[in-house]
């Protein structure tokens, strides 16, 4: 299947948001965490995003399939604050050559980190097969815990 990833337009963030919200809706309602969850998340504060940061709208088909937000930490350090796609288009492989691409589109950055909830094995194994190492832990609430994960680029 293929992708095209380019930056996010503000005439696509409606569209993302609503992605976005239908990807996370079950961690939400599982978490409980509306404070944190990308399925709270409000419009204001996307566009706000797509504004200031390595925002990216991944297309399949020529329809927009989810999006991609990178925060820049420090010159040679991004983090990967939130990757989304379509529940339609999950589960065929698409994640890790996303995500080999965004690499190379920063060629300069030789340490990502990212957090994904303790309790979904799915995303841990995901990241973990992609490099990633397990660096912490921080309880967001009775129902959450975030794994803080690195990848260090040589």
């Amino acid at each position: 299947m293929d992708f095209k990833i380019t930056k996010t337009k503000m005439i696509e963030a409606e569209t993302l948001l609503k992605i976005q919200k239908e990807a996370f809706q079950a961690d939400l309602k599982k978490y409980k965490d509306y404070d944190t969850s990308p399925a709270a998340e409000p419009l204001e504060f996307f566009k706000y995003k797509i504004n200031h940061s390595f925002h990216y709208t991944i297309f399949i088909g020529g329809k927009i399939a989810g999006g991609i937000c990178i925060v820049k930490i420090k010159e040679t350090h991004y983090r990967l604050f939130r990757i989304f796609l379509s529940a339609n288009i999950q589960n065929r492989g698409l994640g890790s050559k996303i995500l080999t691409q965004l690499e190379r589109k920063f060629p300069h950055v030789k340490e990502w980190s990212l957090d994904t909830p303790k309790d979904n094995v799915r995303n841990r194994h995901f990241y973990e097969k992609l490099g990633y190492k397990k660096i912490g832990e921080q309880k967001v609430n009775e129902r959450l815990v975030l794994i803080e994960y690195v990848k260090k680029i040589t």
